[in-house]
């Protein structure tokens, strides 16, 4: 019994003594530090834009500090040929040591949500900052996601409308060329695509930067106003990273001329040729624009006497701008010969047309 007791008291104080050791092991064991990163939780970018986020001054003093980053967070999609979203992550995102700043490229990866014939984006890019010590020991780790909507281009010379740019065309000049201007943003490895409509299927065609209408789009008759809306995209890897939508309104040919022009028979008689006497003065009929309704204001372009340039400087012809009438104040200053005026009628669709009038002065 003594045996035992003795045992039982030898192991009592092996059990304090590894207490006290383990007690003043706790004491003396450094409490690791977390440093704060200060970033923010959310940065938003339109695809081609770059993000410089600094973190806090005072780490750059912190000798032997690195920083990663892990995109575990995000589901790791294969884009094909081998490559993966987590490729695109790494070359997007980096960390510049001079700067002691956080980069993002978002033209190196694709907006949120963009769908490929075979694979999505995720709706966000969630990344870990991981800040470690010399000895590779964490001190300092936080997250924040990363929005991409996409990209803005253009198509060059349009007009501004309240809704969406536009253009007229007439039919008949669908060979008209319009050009995509990808405002800065990089195509290198990227192509353009036009967006399908129901019903749109072949209106037009995209080759490079240039989109051309079909030659039987719109009105079978050419006879009708028609419009419709083209978005052309940007896609990279078949991921659409950048659009536009225009409108087209295609229009019938317009017809400007010193005559009558009867449509139901497409019959035109000219009258751009009048014989009249010589200072008498002269006040023309108004001349056609076909159809009426795109009719908005008249100009004069210019003046020639027998095929040469004349010189108005009495500012004797004139040209109504609300109704294209040419006249001519009486004078003796002029001479018999052949005066031709050119006038511009400028329509409601922005489009110029040009017609002649000339006047065959002589003595009467």
């Amino acid at each position: 019994m003594k045996y035992i007791n003795t045992k039982i008291a030898v192991a009592g104080a092996l059990i304090l003594m590894l207490g006290a050791a383990s007690s003043c092991k706790k004491e003396t064991a450094p409490t690791p530090t977390e440093i704060s990163l200060s970033l923010p939780s959310q940065v938003s970018l339109r695809y081609g834009e770059t993000q410089e986020i600094k973190l806090p001054k005072d780490l750059s003093a912190k000798a032997g500090l690195s920083f990663s980053f892990d995109f575990s967070q995000i589901a790791d999609i294969n884009l094909g040929n081998g490559v993966k979203l987590s490729d695109k992550l790494n070359q997007a995102i980096k960390f510049d040591n001079e700067k002691q700043s956080i980069l993002i490229n978002s033209s190196l990866l694709y907006p949120n949500g963009a769908q490929s014939s075979s694979a999505r984006i995720p709706d966000d890019y969630k990344v870990t900052v991981i800040a470690k010590e010399s000895q590779d020991k964490v001190v300092g780790k936080e997250s924040f996601s990363i929005k991409i909507t996409a990209g803005s281009i253009a198509i060059k010379g349009l007009k501004n409308g309240n809704e969406l740019p536009y253009s007229y065309v007439l039919y008949g000049d669908q060979s008209t060329d319009f050009e995509i201007d990808p405002l800065g943003l990089p195509i290198t490895g990227a192509s353009f695509h036009l967006v399908k409509k129901d019903g749109q299927e072949n209106i037009a065609s995209i080759t490079g930067t240039h989109i051309n209408l079909a030659k039987d789009a719109g009105d079978p008759e050419k006879k009708a106003e028609k419009s419709f809306e083209l978005t052309p995209e940007l896609r990279k890897d078949g991921f659409p990273v950048a659009a536009t939508t225009f409108r087209v309104i295609l229009i019938p040919q317009i017809k400007f001329l010193f005559g009558q022009y009867y449509p139901d028979l497409n019959l035109t008689i000219d009258f751009s040729l009048i014989h009249i006497g010589l200072s008498n003065g002269y006040v023309s009929a108004a001349p056609t624009l076909y159809p009426e309704k795109y009719k908005s204001a008249f100009e004069l372009v210019s003046i020639q006497k027998d095929g040469l340039a004349f010189t108005d400087s009495e500012k004797l012809f004139s040209v109504n701008a609300q109704t294209g009438v040419v006249s001519v104040k009486k004078s003796d200053s002029l001479k018999a010969g052949n005066y031709k005026v050119t006038i511009k009628a400028v329509t409601t669709t922005g489009l110029g047309f040009t017609a002649s009038l000339t006047l065959a002065m002589s003595e009467g």
